[in-house]
């Protein structure tokens, strides 16, 4: 429904000042609009009504109706009409075709004038005007707005704009803004085009070097005929696909030393190889450019730039016992990225070890023993053991040259058993090394029956005849040094009992009998006994078999001994 306003005003005439109006009304109403014209079809009117005066003059009167809008901004004469006299009303009327601003919207009013003619006598109404209020006309749309189906597509995609245009008549010229670029998709458009972006996607993706997606629009020129109506656009976000950068990756190891035992630089030696990862061949696509390059190995990241299409990763060594994967990314200016996992071949290795025995004929003869059990890594069986042996007397400060071991297999030292020796076994693969430090000892028995001279020795051998000797000291030797000690004799020195519960008679000595009661197993066997006493109830004694090899010892407790030996060698 059109606009349409109305109002009036009372004019008075000059016989009846205060009485007796005539009222002056202005009024239109808006009766269509042309979407093509962009305008509207408008009556205006002036009517000038008596209310119960009259008059009749030589003279004409006029009546006209105008109009004013905002976009012409001027009183615009509709019509108008004179008449000499009045009885009841006069009115004046026409209709008009009023054109819209450029967005379609217009507001104007209708405006009456009355002229009194001149001399026309007391009865007629003094001049006078009135005009409607300032009225909206109803809004005509304008140029189409275009709606962009899918408005988030990838580049390369087909989308469709509808141009929702107002008029039948009305074209419109389709153009993709995108950046610094432009290109009209279509011209003479009515309803409706669909657009293959991969078209212009080369040149879309030109303007976006930097970023993963841009905004865009479609602008819509429309037209009615070859008037130009008007320009609206809607945006679009256009985004970066199948752009993903392309590269080559691969590693080696670059120590010449590691290289030379596996005679293959794919396979990385456990904390010893340098390890570089390359990417070579990488392109950004689309106008992108590289950017930068990652590498993850076994949670480190390690970063690189490109020279080029060509970037390096120097990793060094990898601690590291078994294979790995390590994640390759490629980052272009757009941030997108690109991984590749790399399959690292590990060799594990640490240093070797051995388990050594080293022990002299009987525990005390200078030959002695040595024996290299070596565990050492495979390097995929590309990996060997040497083994050497040095040693050198525990006073001395120089070691013996070294001498050649076989693994697990025993060799026979000779190392004299006066002496204690420094032995250093040093356990070599072909790169690294582990040295042992090992101690013999003199070769000394801890008790030791020589029936040649018979005397008994602890931790030497005897020296003297009928002697007994400790550490390689003389204890008891002769029969002349007898006598100076306690406990030397047949079998008890001080006494004639013939139980060793009472032979020693409480004294601290050595002594000697056979056939005794008590004796260490019940055995009749002569022993030597080192008898120990703190007092008469508290003693110990110690027994030694001159023609076997046994030792026993038993104690005395608040004056009982122990009910048997306890046999320690």
């Amino acid at each position: 429904m059109g606009a349409s306003a109305s109002k009036s005003k009372n004019l008075y005439c000059s016989k009846y000042p205060s009485s007796n109006p005539y009222v002056l009304n202005a009024s239109f109403t808006e009766n269509s609009t042309s979407v093509s014209n962009n305008s509207s079809n408008v009556t205006c009117s002036a009517t000038l009504t008596s209310t119960g005066a009259s008059w009749e003059s030589n003279y004409n009167s006029t009546l006209a109706i105008y109009w004013h809008d905002n976009k012409e901004n001027y009183d615009r004469l509709v019509k108008s009409t004179t008449f000499k006299s009045l009885s009841s009303s006069r009115s004046v009327s026409d209709t008009i075709d009023v054109t819209h601003k450029d967005d379609g919207t217009l507001s104007g009013y209708a405006y009456a004038v009355f002229t009194q003619g001149s001399s026309s006598g007391g009865w007629c109404p003094s001049s006078g005007n009135v005009a409607t209020n300032n009225t909206a006309l109803d809004t005509i749309a304008r140029a189409s707005v275009p709606e962009i189906t899918p408005s988030t597509f990838n580049i390369g995609d087909t989308i469709t704009i509808k141009t929702n245009r107002k008029s039948t008549s009305f074209t419109h010229n389709v153009i993709l803004y995108f950046g610094n670029y432009s290109y009209t998709i279509a011209t003479g458009v009515t309803d409706s085009v669909t657009f293959d972006t991969s078209q212009v996607a080369s040149n879309m993706y030109q303007q976006i070097p930097n970023a993963s997606q841009g905004e865009g629009n479609i602008t819509l020129e429309t037209y009615n005929g070859s008037t130009y109506v008007g320009t609206k656009y809607s945006t679009f976000i256009a985004k970066v696909t199948n752009s993903s950068p392309t590269f080559n990756k691969s590693y080696q190891d670059t120590n010449n030393t590691t290289t030379a035992i596996t005679n293959n630089n794919q396979q990385i030696i456990r904390s010893n190889s340098t390890l570089q990862v390359n990417i070579t061949n990488a392109s950004a696509k689309n106008y992108a450019t590289l950017s930068s390059a990652k590498c993850v190995i076994n949670g480190t990241t390690y970063t690189a730039s490109f020279s080029g299409s060509s970037a390096t990763f120097n990793i060094g060594t990898l601690n590291l016992s078994s294979n790995t994967t390590a994640q390759v990314s490629v980052i272009d200016s757009r941030g997108i990225t690109t991984t590749q996992n790399l399959e690292i071949t590990i060799l594990d290795w640490v240093l070797p070890t051995a388990i050594i025995t080293l022990t002299r004929h009987n525990n005390f003869y200078s030959e002695t023993d040595i024996n290299v059990n070596a565990d050492y890594s495979s390097l995929d069986n590309k990996n060997t053991i040497t083994i050497k042996e040095r040693h050198k007397k525990s006073t001395d400060s120089t070691y013996s040259a070294y001498t050649t071991l076989q693994d697990d297999v025993t060799s026979v030292l000779t190392l004299d058993n006066n002496y204690q020796w420094d032995v250093q076994v040093l356990v070599q693969d072909r790169i690294g090394s582990t040295t042992y430090n090992l101690t013999l000892s003199r070769g000394m028995p801890i008790t030791y029956y020589d029936k040649i001279k018979s005397s008994t020795s602890f931790n030497c051998f005897p020296q003297y005849d009928k002697s007994v000797e400790i550490d390689g000291r003389l204890f008891v030797d002769n029969q002349d040094i007898q006598d100076k000690f306690t406990g030397i004799g047949g079998y008890a020195k001080e006494a004639t009992t013939s139980d060793w519960n009472t032979a020693c008679q409480n004294k601290t000595g050595i002594f000697m009998g056979s056939n005794m009661s008590n004796a260490p197993n019940g055995s009749a066997n002569w022993f030597f006994v080192l008898s120990m006493v703190h007092n008469a109830n508290y003693q110990r004694q110690v027994a030694f078999d001159f023609f076997g090899i046994g030792i026993w010892t038993r104690r005395m407790d608040n004056g009982n001994w122990d009910a048997s030996w306890t046999q320690i060698l």
